[in-house]
């Protein structure tokens, strides 16, 4: 938003929370005519003067879990779920209304695609000739066995999104997990649906911020801290790894541009590990994911980057 404001465009941002109480909300529908009112921060969202829109992130699925809604002394967990159910449902309607009001425009990132299977990037990575991990889904322990004998050592992750169960003061985070022989040994004959690949045996991540065609990499030395070898969202406050910017080899370059115009991604966060035998392996894109950490470790500007393509979108909107 600096930046914007720097190189001369104006900007309102609005959160997911502003719709659920936070801000000042009104809508009129009267005679076929639509009237918007949103006061975020003291400002009115002035939909006339709105150029182009960018969709970074929105609502939190879990945010009502902390809300008492019934009597605290009433036990009664399934009405809870019910309740918060609900809320979320009409939030995300709101929301949708909301995303349709600005149709006509120029979007960077859009709703519609903020969310993907990973199962099938997988699959798409792999046919835009990128390596990809040796990968599982499965419901059987014996199934399980017989891959982590062929592979070795196996990761899991969650099939969808990294999610985070709070409990009290406590969060509870979806970190991806080692497993050998002796805890899959240890899991029941049948579980949930679950996904499990090799652990491929790394030298250092990479992280990517795809934007507009450009790619702005950084290679993260996790392999350097037993707390991060897994998983280096395992942060280590302490003693951080170490980040460097990254030159990609113009053919993984031009791979990873092919996989985001299959998805019709314009952005995203690409992960990425180099493998002690040389390979470039992808792991998943997220597609509204995290850029400043790649930003200013390395000082790419991505910030001044974004708010460029905004102010050029904006512009081409304004064109016949």
């Amino acid at each position: 938003m600096d930046w914007l404001e720097a190189l001369g465009g104006r900007c309102v941002r609005l959160n997911g929370d502003d719709i659920e109480g936070r801000a000042a909300l009104r809508f009129e529908v009267a005679d076929g005519e639509v009237s918007l009112g949103f006061a975020a921060g003291g400002f009115e969202l002035p939909l006339s003067e709105i150029g182009a829109v960018w969709f970074r992130r929105w609502l939190y699925e879990r945010r009502h879990e902390r809300v008492d809604l019934l009597d605290p002394a009433a036990d009664n967990h399934t009405l809870h779920h019910e309740l918060r159910r609900h809320l979320s449902l009409e939030s995300r309607r709101l929301s949708d209304f909301i995303y349709s009001r600005f149709d006509h425009l120029p979007w960077l990132s859009h709703p519609r695609r903020s969310s993907l299977n990973k199962l099938d990037v997988l699959q798409r990575a792999a046919r835009a000739g990128l390596a990809t991990p040796a990968t599982l889904v499965t419901t059987e322990r014996e199934a399980l066995r017989h891959f982590c004998a062929e592979r070795g050592t196996v990761i899991t992750k969650p099939i969808g999104e990294v999610d985070a169960f709070v409990e009290g003061e406590v969060s509870h985070f979806l970190f991806t997990t080692a497993l050998g022989l002796p805890e899959i040994d240890a899991l029941p004959e049948r579980f949930a649906p679950s996904l499990f690949q090799e652990m491929v045996d790394k030298v250092y991540e990479l992280r990517a911020f795809y934007l507009a065609g450009e790619l702005h990499a950084m290679a993260i030395f996790s392999q350097n801290d037993e707390q991060t070898r897994v998983d280096f969202r395992q942060y280590n406050r302490r003693r951080p790894n170490r980040n460097v910017p990254y030159r990609l080899a113009p053919e993984l370059a031009a791979r990873l541009r092919g996989l985001m115009d299959d998805l019709g991604l314009e952005t995203g966060s690409i992960d990425l590990m180099v493998a002690r035998d040389g390979r470039e392996v992808f792991l998943e894109v997220n597609p509204v994911g995290q850029f400043g950490m790649v930003s200013r470790p390395c000082n790419y500007q991505l910030e001044r980057k974004v708010a460029e393509l905004l102010l050029r979108k904006e512009e081409d909107g304004k064109r016949p």
